[in-house]
Order: structure tokens, then C-alpha cells, then sequence
């Protein structure tokens, strides 16, 4: 698999590149700590850069394949998901497209997948915003840290305007020289557009949403159960069985949260965990060895498998950490 390919800016300039590797794709993501596992097979190309103005962080990005992405956000800043045209996720158990906007309470863990072609804006957002905006909206509930992950359905207007405040902002860190003091009113533009938008919004019923939470929950409990065992002979009747689920309704929870089935999901989490053993310049292990201990009892069929995943063999994967490795020891 080609590595990642950076584009950095200079000090005052966006953080900015296209990722293959995703790994190292969190360096391009404010104050998360986010696992990203791939779903369907093909090189990965991820779009990222992050724009800092004075404590508002702008993320930006796109995906050119489905994804599915986990870990904790920010403990110290609110996060607000805003969604560009054709995108498409699960989040947290709750589906988002561009009429949404999806806002955080700080250090919540965002769980989900994403889909093909999928790109997003999320603005990192100092805790005195979401205070005075409550203040504003004589809402306290923005504050609340039980306020979890919540669907806004916003005005689209409102949230035009949101765009619109975002966009110049991005637009004036691409200048040759970018005005602080510039910038420092075009993030007081996205705190008020911020506000109109989360002073009038309405959520959507919790009948609407109600089912596909309980998929939500069964999915993640059963993935939990998965990673516990990703080196075990254990099947997806055996968690079935754990969970007191059918096979089918499982089946259906793993589609609705995750976007894949729950036998192709735990084959995923297996090639991933060995293609991590692999690239451990310090694992002193074998194609065979990791294949066989991770209950891929038919190399062949394996290595079709990890090929069709990465992109690569997974002895080129394992070539390129013993590299790395001498690589190391001699400088």
C-alpha cells in the first residue's frame, strides 16, 4: 500500500494532506483519537486538514471508501458534525446526511461508519461558546454533559449560513498571508451563526429513532464480544448465542450501525489485527504464524483476502516493517 502523502503548511497555514495509510490519519484530526478500520477493498485516499483559529479547530475531508471510525473526541471542546452534499454515515447510532448537523458534548466517543464518497466539516469548539450560546438561548441543555450525541435538524437557512461563516474562514488561512485579526472576526462570524443555529432547532421523535438505536447497542455489544476474542475460534452463531439475538437480527444490526454483515466485520477486524502484528517492527513473527493464530486456517484463501483488503501482499507488508526496522537501528 503507498504511504501517506502530506502537504504541510507553514505555521500560520492549514494542516493539510491526503492519507492512504490510516494510521496516521489522526494527525490530521483535532483532539480526537480516533481507530479507523476499512471496510471495503481498494486503496484508501483520505482527504484531511485542520485549520486552528485562536480555540476554534476546523476539520475538513473526504473519504473515497466506506470506513468504519471509533474513539474518543476532545475532552476539553464541543464538537459540531457538519455534512457536504452525498455524504452519508451512522453515527453514534444516528444516521446524518447534509440536512443535519450532529453536535458533542466533549470527550464523547464517536462510533460509526461512514460511507464511499463520504466528507464532512466538524468545528472543535471552546466550552465558553456553548455557554454563551446557552446563556443566549436560556437552554442549558447545550451545557449538560449528559447531552451526549444529538441530531440537530436545523433551519436550512441557519445552516447556510453556518457554511458560509465555515467556508471564509478556510478560504482566509489559504491566503499568502493570513490577518489574525481578520481571523479572529471570521471565527466570532461561525459563533453567531453557531448560535441562531442551535437556539431553533428541532430533533427528530424518539419513536423515529428508536429502532435503529437498538440496532446501534446490540451491533456494538456485539462487536465488544468480537475484539475480545479476534484471536479465539469463535463463530457468529457463538455470539449470537452470547447475546440472545437471532442470527438474522444481528445480521440486520450490524447493516443498520455498521454498513456490513457481522461475519464479514469479524473477518475484517482478524485481517486488521494481523496486518498490525505485521507492521510491528519489533513483533518478531511470521505471515504463517500471525494467518494461522488469528483462524485463517487457509493461507491461500488469506492472503487473497489481506491482498484484496491493502492492496498489498501481507509479505510485503511484514518486508516493509523489517526495513523500517534496519532503518532504525542503523541511524
Amino acid at each position: 500500500m503507498t504511504e501517506s502523502t502530506h502537504s504541510g503548511g507553514n505555521a500560520d497555514g492549514p494542516a493539510q494532506g491526503l492519507f492512504h495509510d490510516l494510521d496516521e490519519l489522526n494527525h490530521a484530526v483535532s483532539g480526537a483519537d480516533l481507530e479507523v478500520i476499512q471496510l471495503e477493498p481498494g486503496v484508501i485516499a483520505v482527504h484531511a486538514m485542520s485549520i486552528d483559529v485562536g480555540e476554534l479547530s476546523v476539520d475538513r475531508g473526504r473519504v473515497n471508501q466506506s470506513l468504519r471510525i471509533r474513539g474518543p473526541l476532545d475532552a476539553e471542546r464541543y464538537a459540531v458534525g457538519l455534512f457536504h452534499p452525498g455524504a452519508r454515515a451512522k453515527l453514534n447510532g444516528i444516521p446524518v446526511d447534509p440536512s443535519t448537523l450532529l453536535f458533542y458534548t466533549p470527550g464523547l466517543e464517536l462510533d460509526g461508519h461512514l460511507q464511499a464518497s463520504y466528507g464532512w466539516t466538524s468545528l472543535i469548539i471552546p466550552a465558553a461558546w456553548i455557554e454563551s450560546i446557552a446563556i443566549a438561548a436560556r437552554d442549558a441543555s447545550f451545557t449538560s454533559p449528559h447531552a451526549g450525541s444529538n441530531r440537530l435538524l436545523p433551519d436550512q437557512k441557519k445552516l447556510q449560513d453556518l457554511w458560509a461563516a465555515t467556508d471564509a474562514i478556510t478560504a482566509s488561512r489559504f491566503q499568502a498571508e493570513p490577518c489574525e485579526q481578520g481571523g479572529i472576526q471570521l471565527a466570532l462570524d461561525v459563533r453567531n451563526a453557531l448560535g441562531a443555529v442551535l437556539s431553533d432547532f428541532d430533533t427528530p421523535s424518539c419513536k423515529a429513532l428508536s429502532r435503529t438505536m437498538s440496532h446501534y447497542r446490540t451491533a456494538q455489544r456485539a462487536e465488544r464480544y468480537m475484539r475480545e476474542r479476534v484471536s479465539e475460534d469463535c463463530c457468529i452463531d457463538d455470539i449470537c448465542a452470547q447475546l440472545r439475538v437471532s442470527r438474522r437480527y444481528l445480521e440486520y444490526a450490524f447493516a443498520d450501525a455498521f454498513g456490513t454483515s457481522p461475519a464479514r466485520y469479524f473477518r475484517i477486524l482478524r485481517l486488521h489485527q494481523v496486518r498490525r502484528r505485521l507492521r510491528n517492527p519489533e513483533a518478531a513473527t511470521t505471515v504463517t504464524a500471525e494467518a494461522l493464530s488469528h483462524g485463517f486456517n487457509h493461507l491461500g484463501l488469506f492472503s487473497t483476502q489481506y491482498r484484496a483488503l491493502f492492496g498489498e501482499s501481507p509479505s510485503s507488508t511484514l518486508g516493509s516493517s523489517d526495513t523500517a526496522s534496519r532503518r532504525y537501528q542503523s541511524s
